[in-house]
């Protein structure tokens, strides 16, 4: 038999999280010897939290992210957690689990690598453990076996700490309406509960059959069973498959590759049978780049982006394409071979029982013509869908949903407005490709697992790709820095210096200017420490934003941030340029104000700017109400130019091109611009 190469749904090039839910044993076949990775369930030795010492983290479904976000958590000493699920072990797709099928994401997407190489739990920990590692390398393939792949999600599931299997999540609730999670679940005929102050929700998607289908459920078998079902597919006269893409060839494939087995239609309602696009700049679109570019905009783009890239979500490998022709081919004189039938552009209209066997109506929507088949065995390889678990209703209006009811996470899987509920798997609808490729599952546990602990304990990659998204790259500012990173400068007779902002180290610096209301514009009034740690993390890691702290005389004085104007929400409502530099200043309150101050952090800020030859202008974008601002910034040279809308104000457009500034400008603004440092400066 030809090798094959199989894709997990949804049918791309990308490996993906499988239909795993705790709410049912959805992964039929699993192995006793998993249970014994059960942690023992006796009275006094399981840590379930309780109300008033609860749990950092409950994880809910155990499928390849669920046990990614257990292993990546194993070696925390300081997050309390338990993962949950209702099968009996881990066995990933066994429906689909063909001998020589591979995995399409090399083994680098495994549990753990991406956001942490030297874990103890990564895959090639697992062929070095079970002798395998040295026929791997012989082998020369990045991609696994799909059952290897099985397997060493197994082994890792038996030594992580904190998996529970055989645990049917019933109900959650939040009795006080805020604070700790209540998570119910049933073991071996009991209810137990748990408190954790954030729910992790892994349990993926759940399987889609076409309504059309619902009259004939009995001769219908959905992919994800296809294996367990198979004996008695290839015994019948006829099987129909339908679907478009990985999982619907593997299966036509197989029944080919079937001494006497039936005659075979395959019918798909694409225009054709797409191959999987895999090109290296289309993998960029598994990216924390695409993914920002497609959370910015609207829901209804968004569903039309993901139903119009077909090669990516429709796709079959080239391999398995090659191999159905060639098993066409070699068939093609016997005149023993039952027949066979590939028809694209045909939708399933109806479907029932008529005599003892299955009729099929379909509709050809090219030429709109209407026929019949008839059929003893339907496979539907017709996808997933991401469905809220049943236990999630008695909190659903706690939780982040969008305008069609479905649960909507944030950039980094958050979908609560606290912040304290996480999605694995729930969201092509606002994570494209990103959410079920298992490439992006450590980045994103590594994300939940930033959040929870209000640390970084693994490092993140944000800006991975060669390609641009949503808008016309310029390039990044670079300020003449020393040697130590910092930025020495002059204005109006004074010495100053600039740093870059230690998330950290700054932290209760951050907190107490920013946390007040005078810098209510910054969006963090209220916020604690660790929620400004996180912010200033995200923009030190980010390739478009900076934050500097300006200090005279070793004490700070101010917050100055600049970013790239083109990847700002000032570019949805601006015309930004090549050599757009933007501004953002906080000056501190202090008891003891020097006069001339604020005026000479603005020219500190942009003599930072200007040591880059690259920046030719400097826009700033304050709110029309704020006058005190704007003639600080008329002061420094800023010329209005116009308004726009941006979140929560009505923004004056100003820009100062370079050469020009505050020595161009006559003393009366100079006054003007003294009066107004005397009060409230913020961006």
């Amino acid at each position: 038999m030809t090798p094959r190469t199989t894709a997990s749904h949804p049918d791309r090039r990308h490996g993906t999280e499988p239909a795993h839910d705790d709410s049912r044993p959805a992964d039929q076949g699993s192995t006793p010897s998993d249970a014994a990775s059960t942690p023992t369930d006796a009275p006094g030795t399981v840590q379930r939290g309780t109300l008033d010492d609860p749990l950092d983290l409950l994880c809910v479904g155990v499928g390849p992210f669920g046990l990614g976000l257990a292993c990546l958590t194993d070696p925390l000493p300081d997050v309390r957690a338990a993962f949950l699920d209702a099968a009996p072990g881990f066995n990933w797709h066994p429906g689909l689990l063909f001998d020589d099928a591979t995995l399409q994401v090399p083994f680098l997407a495994d549990l753990v690598t991406m956001a942490d190489p030297t874990s103890r739990f990564s895959f090639l920990q697992w062929l070095k453990e079970t002798g395998e590692l040295y026929p791997f390398y012989v082998r020369e393939s990045f991609f696994p076996l799909r059952r290897d792949y099985n397997a060493y999600c197994r082994w890792a599931a038996q030594r992580v700490r904190g998996v529970y299997w055989g645990h049917r999540v019933t109900q959650v609730t939040r009795p006080t309406g805020e604070g700790p999670w209540r998570v119910t679940a049933r073991a071996r005929g009991v209810e137990h509960s748990w408190w954790a102050r954030h729910l992790v929700v892994g349990t993926g998607t759940v399987p889609r059959t076409p309504g059309e289908l619902s009259g004939v459920p009995d001769t219908t078998v959905h992919a994800s069973e296809y294996l367990s079902r198979r004996e008695t597919l290839v015994s019948e006269d006829h099987v129909t498959v339908i679907g478009s893409g990985q999982s619907a060839a593997e299966v036509f494939l197989d029944l080919l590759h079937t001494p006497g087995g039936p005659a075979v239609d395959w019918f798909t309602r694409s225009p054709r049978f797409y191959p999987m696009e895999y090109s290296k700049l289309s993998l960029e679109l598994t990216s924390p780049d695409y993914l920002d570019h497609f959370r910015s905009l609207p829901e209804a783009e968004r569903d039309r982006l993901n139903a119009s890239q077909p090669q990516l979500h429709r796709g079959i490998s080239d391999a398995t394409i090659d191999a159905i022709h060639e098993a066409l081919y070699v068939r093609r004189n016997d005149p023993d071979a039952p027949p066979v039938r590939l028809v694209a552009a045909t939708e399933l209209v109806d479907a029932w029982h008529e005599a003892g066997r299955t009729v099929l109506r379909w509709r050809n929507s090219e030429n709109h013509h209407v026929r019949e088949t008839v059929t003893d065995a339907v496979v539907a390889a017709t996808g997933y869908r991401s469905a809220a678990p049943d236990w999630l209703a008695p909190v659903r209006d706690q939780l982040s949903l969008d305008a069609s009811g479905r649960l909507s996470p944030d950039r980094y899987h958050r979908a609560s407005p606290d912040g304290t509920v996480h999605v694995l798997n729930h969201g092509e609808h606002t994570h494209a490709l990103t959410a079920p490729d298992l490439g992006m599952g450590p980045l994103r546990n590594a994300h939940v697992l930033a959040h929870v602990t209000g640390r970084t304990p693994y490092i993140t990659e944000d800006h991975t790709t060669f390609q641009s998204f949503g808008h016309v790259p310029q390039r990044h500012v670079a300020p003449a820095v020393g040697p130590d990173g910092t930025f020495e400068t002059r204005a109006l007779g004074r010495a100053f210096t600039l740093r870059p902002v230690d998330p950290d180290g700054d932290a209760a610096l951050l907190h107490a200017w920013l946390s007040s209301p005078r810098a209510h514009a910054w969006g963090l009034v209220g916020a604690d420490e660790q929620t400004i740690s996180r912010e200033y993390h995200r923009m030190t890691a980010a390739d478009a934003e900076d934050a500097w702290i300006v200090s005279e005389h070793d004490r700070p004085l101010a917050l100055l941030e600049t970013y790239d104007p083109a990847r700002s929400p000032l570019a949805a409502v601006w015309p930004v340029r090549d050599g757009d530099a933007g501004l953002h200043l906080f000056v501190a309150p202090t008891s003891r104000p020097v006069p001339g101050t604020t005026r000479a952090v603005m020219a500190v800020a942009l003599n930072l700017l200007w040591s880059d030859p690259a920046v030719q202008r400097v826009l700033v974008e304050p709110d029309v109400r704020n006058e005190r601002i704007r003639a600080i910034n008329r002061w420094a040279g800023f010329r209005e130019v116009g308004e726009c809308h941006l979140a929560e104000k009505t923004a004056s457009v100003s820009v100062v091109v370079r050469g020009d500034g505050p020595q161009d400008h006559v003393r009366t603004t100079d006054t003007e611009a003294s009066v107004a440092e005397r009060a409230e400066v913020t961006r």
